[in-house]
């Protein structure tokens, strides 16, 4: 892949993220957003296949079938923002480009390597998203096609941030992308305690609520930014603050035996293909990471999210514990700090942190789950007061009109026992796969996508949405799938790979990620389904 579509990807991938924030004000819809991933999704995929098979007639025919299923899917988000799909047949319309939406992120090069890394994956994503179809093709009891909008834009966000866009966009350049987002949110929330104002069409000021922050007499507004909820700035602020640690970690330059012992098999079978940076370099991109890293770490402070603050603190626990006993202490790590997030529910309030009504929230979403339909969920109807706070509303004395505060509850409510398993395969899967396979793990993606996971016992944004918090979420979760395994990775001979599996199991203490020098002399050029 060359450096120059390398960059482009990475840059167009940025945009999209910016944009999905600036949908807030109005300034663009999601349609183009949409159109942007499905347009790295085909340019990666017909590259990343050229350059491994060539123009054997095999690969061409499968790339003229696969770039024409993508032209069709942007005919249908241009169709989703003309009125949607209206009836008859409006259900069968919908399953036929939920089918199409399948080839798309199902079929890859090296595809048979791709289904051995994804396959548990995909069927946890078709569980889900088969039980809000049910309730998706049925909207006339709502009589508005702007759901099934809703609905199928979600869908393309679900299935492109988790099994596309970490196929041909770089775990780095994702972080980088994440954290610079972040800073700029962060100062222009900072900025917005002079005087509120507008950006790009969105409102920039901090909300009224007043804290005293620790270490500190003095009271501030909590830091919210563009958000009209200081928890969502939270969100944003603990995936930058974690990915420039990463980063910072990353590019700090090592040793050459280091480097060398460090080296890690890639996933699908290749040795990892980065190249290894001159010393000045990698001192000033982990400078520059480590800026990013404190100016958000900073704003994640001022939001006052503990859930935030929570999420933060796991994630840098695991990386440290890695970087200072190797991959060998991953398991006991993970472990460990799960335990000490579910134990902080009981904690928190005897140390006389509030929980803000979540227990509560917590037991009326499980007395609504029970009263409900065990299996499929309840029908929900975005845009409607038929959502997750109406359901729980009847079972609560006080809190009615807040969030349930816990994705995987909301997922429960909606979705059923059905979905939750698809959903717990698709989050929580990648982590345990990771802990197993800790002499491959890509230890980055375990810590975010760690994060990701811990932060959602506390919050309300599942994967399943078209909003920037799901779209940070669904892209962790995603490249943990993927276990940083991009269009960069080369292929080894079979020989290097047996190699290297035994080094891997021999180096399990290794303490950090190594990168190899270019290996482009190893490439071989597989047979089609390899």
């Amino acid at each position: 892949m060359s450096r120059l579509i390398r960059s482009i990807l990475s840059i167009l991938l940025g945009l999209i993220l910016f944009g999905f924030v600036l949908t807030k004000g109005g300034l663009i819809n999601r349609v183009p957003l949409l159109i942007g991933l499905v347009a790295i999704g085909l340019v990666g995929f017909l590259t990343y296949g050229y350059q491994v098979y060539g123009l054997t007639g095999q690969f061409g025919t499968l790339a003229a079938v696969y770039g024409f299923s993508g032209l069709v899917l942007v005919g249908v988000i241009l169709r989703i923002n003309t009125g949607g799909f209206s009836d008859p047949g409006r259900g069968a319309k919908l399953l036929l480009i939920g089918l199409l939406l399948l080839f798309f992120i199902a079929v890859a090069p090296r595809q048979r390597r791709y289904i051995k890394r994804t396959g548990i994956f995909l069927c946890g994503y078709l569980l889900v998203w088969f039980v809000y179809f049910r309730y998706g093709s049925n909207l006339s009891v709502v009589g508005s096609p702007a759901n099934a909008a809703y609905f199928m834009a979600a869908t393309f966000m679900f299935a492109l941030f988790l099994f596309v866009i970490p196929r041909y966009v770089s775990r780095n350049a994702f972080l980088w992308c994440v954290s610079l987002l972040s800073t700029v949110l962060v100062i222009l929330g900072l900025q917005a305690y002079s005087n509120p104002f507008t950006f790009f069409g969105l409102t920039v000021q901090n909300t009224e609520f007043i804290f005293t922050p620790m270490f500190s007499s003095e009271s501030v507004h909590a830091l919210t930014s563009v958000f009209g909820n200081p928890n969502s700035m939270g969100i944003v602020g603990f995936a930058g603050t974690i990915a420039g640690a990463l980063l910072a970690g990353e590019y700090f330059p090592r040793s050459r035996s280091e480097s060398s012992e460090s080296e890690s098999l890639a996933t699908d079978g290749g040795t990892e293909a980065t190249s290894t940076l001159p010393t000045w370099l990698g001192v000033i991109l982990s400078f520059l990471a480590g800026v990013l890293f404190v100016i958000n770490g900073f704003g994640t402070f001022l939001t006052n999210s503990r859930a935030s603050f929570l999420a933060v603190g796991v994630s840098l626990a695991l990386y440290v514990a890695y970087l200072l006993f190797g991959r060998r202490v991953l398991p006991f790590a993970v472990v460990s700090l799960l335990g000490a997030v579910l134990a902080s529910v009981i904690v928190f309030p005897m140390i006389g942190i509030t929980l803000s009504g979540r227990l509560a929230l917590w037991e009326a979403g499980l007395k609504a789950f029970g009263d409900g339909n065990t299996l499929f969920g309840r029908p929900w109807y975005w845009g409607t007061s038929q959502g997750v706070s109406a359901m729980i509303e009847p079972y609560l004395s006080s809190h009615a009109g807040k969030s349930i505060h816990n994705s995987y509850l909301e997922i429960l409510l909606e979705t059923g026992v059905v979905g939750l398993i698809g959903y717990l395969i698709l989050v929580v899967g990648p982590l345990f796969r990771g802990v197993f396979q800790r002499a491959t793990v890509d230890v980055p993606s375990l810590v975010l996508a760690f994060g990701f996971g811990a932060n959602q016992l506390f919050e309300s944004y599942t994967l399943f949405h078209n909003n920037i918090l799901s779209a940070l979420a669904a892209l962790s979760v995603g490249y943990i799938i993927m276990n940083g395994a991009w269009m960069d990775t080369a292929e080894a001979p079979t020989e290097s790979r047996s190699r290297s599996r035994s080094k891997s199991r021999r180096d399990r203490s290794s303490p950090r990620l190594g990168s190899s020098s270019d290996s482009s002399d190893s490439w071989s050029r597989p047979e089609w389904g390899e």
